[in-house]
């Protein structure tokens, strides 16, 4: 028996395996930068290969000082990754799911841009129907997210979720200021930091911790970048090419690769500084070409989105466009990354053209109930909408959805519930 194992362990197999030449690892590279990093790019290769000829490198633009700044500005303001986005994607990366992921991702809804809970749980507990316990536990999970801290509901709550900061030696100290923090923060107006009880040295611990950890998410910067697509209103597509010269072969180079009577090492660098040339011409020019092809399958499939918003999205896969551009959908997601498109209506990442067959609703739910919360917080509106009312805007949306649907997806992303829903919780 232990035999047989032994041929069955050390018997070949062959099997079918497609590997990247250098070429297409190139073209793969290069299909998967930005255009400002994409000129980088080309600068180096044309500084590093001496068989590509000296070129001129237009400056990259800048942002004008002139009076039109706020135009450039408006245009090219892109808002950075926010805390939300970052705190859900950090869940979806950890091994929470079912109920309880759905309660985490309740919480971070109800997160301030400090990393601070603002939400009543309470009222989770009617919009969720779980437990005050539950709700907690979910709490405590999303403190435990990068960064650590945000769903904290004060400082003291925030420090103890960062304790693995400080050094080992060093935690019992923290700990004790922590605790003594905690019961300062119940009376603030009685109490300081030495007469909790904290010391000099323990405060100095704790102001190497982070007291608004969703700072660092805030999205209010401005990221100036510069669209690698330009579409019009017509939905013509225009690939951006970033004044990026056209690379041209040294024709001494090519010369001195065929030359009988160089040494056989110079002509074999000679040979290979243009083979590697015009592979890298080939590669820019696929780039360019690929982009272009893959952005005219995402426009037209996506006109309504260009014309009205999010809200208008269209169920629309990389594996669908992979097919109908007729490429490798790895391919698809390598020419989405990080690329932006400048419409008429604003600048939008490549990556928004895409949506799962169930997302539009669900974008399109997330905007009426944003605009139904901020009507009640200015006091246009007496109280949060019924869920009926819900269903009807999203029905004159396009997206027809049962009550008990909308109530369903209102508790998943952490909006009130309507007062039908709470009069029929204790039933």
């Amino acid at each position: 028996g232990d035999a047989f194992l032994m041929q069955l362990a050390t018997r070949g197999r062959q099997v079918q395996r497609q590997a990247l030449s250098p070429q297409m690892w190139m073209g793969l590279n290069l299909l998967a930068l930005p255009i400002d990093d994409l000129r980088e790019e080309v600068r180096k290769e044309v500084e590093s290969n001496p068989a590509i000829e000296d070129v001129a490198f237009a400056p990259p633009p800048r942002p004008p000082s002139s009076s039109r700044a706020a135009d450039f500005v408006f245009e090219n303001q892109v808002k950075e990754e926010s805390l939300e986005e970052h705190l859900l994607k950090e869940l979806g990366l950890s091994d929470v799911d079912g109920a309880m992921k759905t309660l985490c991702e309740a919480v971070v809804a109800n997160i301030d841009a400090d990393g601070r809970f603002v939400g009543s749980i309470p009222d989770m507990v009617m919009t969720t129907g779980a437990s005050e316990a539950e709700i907690e536990r979910a709490r405590r999970i999303v403190m435990t997210l990068d960064p650590l801290g945000c769903g904290a509901q004060n400082l003291a709550e925030c420090f103890e979720a960062q304790l693995e900061k400080i050094p080992q030696a060093k935690r019992a100290e923290a700990k004790a200021a922590i605790a003594a923090l905690a019961k300062m923060l119940e009376n603030p107006s009685s109490a300081n930091p030495s007469a909790a009880g904290i010391s000099p040295g323990a405060l100095k611990l704790l102001r190497t911790l982070d007291p608004r950890p969703g700072r660092q998410y805030a999205s209010s910067r401005v990221e100036y970048v510069t669209a690698d697509i330009d579409v019009d209103g017509e939905g013509e597509v225009e690939v951006e090419r970033g004044e990026i010269p056209e690379i041209r072969i040294s024709p001494r180079y090519v010369e001195m690769a065929k030359d009988p009577d160089a040494a056989a090492d110079v002509r074999a660098y000679a040979a290979e500084r243009v083979r590697r040339a015009r592979d890298f011409k080939a590669a820019l020019e696929k780039r360019f070409e690929t982009l272009e092809r893959i952005a005219n399958v995402a426009v037209a499939s996506q006109r309504e989105f260009l014309r009205k918003g999010r809200s208008a999205l269209k169920p629309l896969t990389m594996t669908e466009v992979a097919k109908k551009a007729k490429c490798h959908v790895a391919t698809v997601s390598r020419a989405a990354n990080r690329k932006y498109v400048r419409t008429p209506r604003g600048l939008f990442r490549l990556r928004e053209f895409f949506t799962l067959v169930d997302q539009a609703p669900v974008e399109a739910l997330r905007r009426i109930l944003q605009e139904a919360e901020r009507d009640r917080l200015a006091g246009r509106m007496p109280g949060a909408p019924s869920d009926r009312e819900i269903a009807a805007r999203m029905a004159a949306a396009g997206f027809p959805m049962a009550r008990r649907t909308v109530n369903k997806y209102r508790a998943k992303l952490g909006f009130r519930a309507s007062k039908e829903m709470r009069g029929t919780s204790g039933r």
